[in-house]
């Protein structure tokens, strides 16, 4: 397996992963046979089945941070909106789709403990953070979005996951369909 994109590549070994521990535990559950004098017989009863399914993604989430820190709690929010603006152009123009940006959440929280310790009242600063999630439709182009966000003023990238654009129905094989009513 030769990967352009490590995030891609964790995806991909994520799924074998998956998959060799579901294969593990279809092992391990297999009928075992019961001495009964002088006759084995397998166990009886219902069966779980279960099967794995690998399917190729083609769109990418995240959610980026900013966080500031000033002395008071307005000062924190508009420079935590002008780092933002920053942001939010290096993501245009990577290409994401300005419908494909929403603003997530903004936060304030005083910070209580400084360098020495518990600052004095007029000692005080406010740290402001404010997210933005996203949808990145060309995966090929992950780490150059995310790379952009990071040089533009973006601190934190949270929650990076995988996923279809459109989740299709899995077709059902008749004989498990039938497997499934018995």
């Amino acid at each position: 397996m030769q990967h352009a994109n490590p995030l891609r590549m964790a995806t991909d070994l994520g799924m074998l992963l998956a998959f060799t521990i579901t294969a593990l535990f279809g092992l391990a559950s297999a009928s075992i046979p019961i001495l009964a004098g002088d006759n084995a017989f397998p166990l009886a009863g219902p069966r779980a089945a279960t099967a794995a399914v690998v399917v190729e993604t083609d769109t990418a989430t995240a959610a980026i941070a900013v966080e500031v820190l000033r002395p008071t709690v307005k000062e924190a929010t508009l420079a935590a909106q002008d780092v933002m603006a920053d942001v939010l152009a290096a993501l245009v123009a990577q290409s994401v789709a300005e419908s494909d940006i929403r603003a997530s959440q903004l936060n304030v929280f005083a910070e209580r403990f400084g360098p020495g310790g518990l600052p004095n009242g007029d000692d005080m600063r406010y740290h402001a953070s404010n997210t933005l999630f996203i949808t990145i439709r060309d995966l090929d182009s992950v780490d150059a979005v995310l790379d952009a966000a990071l040089a533009a003023g973006a601190d934190n990238i949270y929650s990076v996951d995988f996923s279809l654009s459109e989740p299709l129905p899995l077709p059902l094989n008749p004989k498990r369909a039938q497997a499934v009513v018995d």
